[in-house]
């Protein structure tokens, strides 16, 4: 359907801000939670980091997952499906400050092993969950992001 595909090529081509901005925040996220930790302590800090950055887009996917449409327009009070979505995508970057680095206070003599296999177990399951998004895309008729969204929103607050 040309629609779907313009849709998903507009939406493409609006994840590159996302990204810079995900690396941005990853790095003042990194020096953010280095003084947190020294007030509040490690443990602490990386609990509320890692919470934030699962629950938080978990909820904005299911915000987007059971928007409705009424008269031919989605209506969202919060803002765009783009905007949100790269919201989601950038407050996820709160994380580096918490999973990304516990491999080096877990198991410091081991922290690339260990850092290597999460990166694989990260590709394995991304890869997965993307094959399950275009089956559950492709059963709603290729328009109906609901359930795949939703799956999303799922993985992400169980974390």
């Amino acid at each position: 359907d040309a629609a779907v595909a313009s849709a998903a090529a507009a939406a493409a081509a609006a994840l590159i801000l996302p990204q810079l901005t995900q690396a941005a925040v990853g790095v003042g996220v990194g020096t953010a939670s280095d003084a947190l930790a020294q007030k509040i302590g490690t443990v602490p800090t990386r609990r509320v980091l890692q919470g934030l950055s699962g629950v938080v887009p978990a909820l904005i996917l299911w915000h987007l997952a059971t928007a409705r449409t009424y008269g031919g327009d989605s209506e969202f009070t919060i803002a765009s499906p783009v905007a949100l979505f790269g919201a989601a995508q950038t407050i996820s970057a709160l994380s580096l400050g918490a999973v990304s680095v516990t491999h080096l206070e877990v198991a410091p003599r081991n922290a690339g092993t260990v850092y290597a296999l999460g990166n694989v177990a990260a590709a394995v399951s991304g890869s997965i969950t993307v094959k399950i998004f275009g089956r559950l895309l492709e059963a709603g008729g290729g328009s109906d992001f609901g359930p795949p969204f939703l799956m999303v929103a799922s993985l992400s607050a169980a974390g």
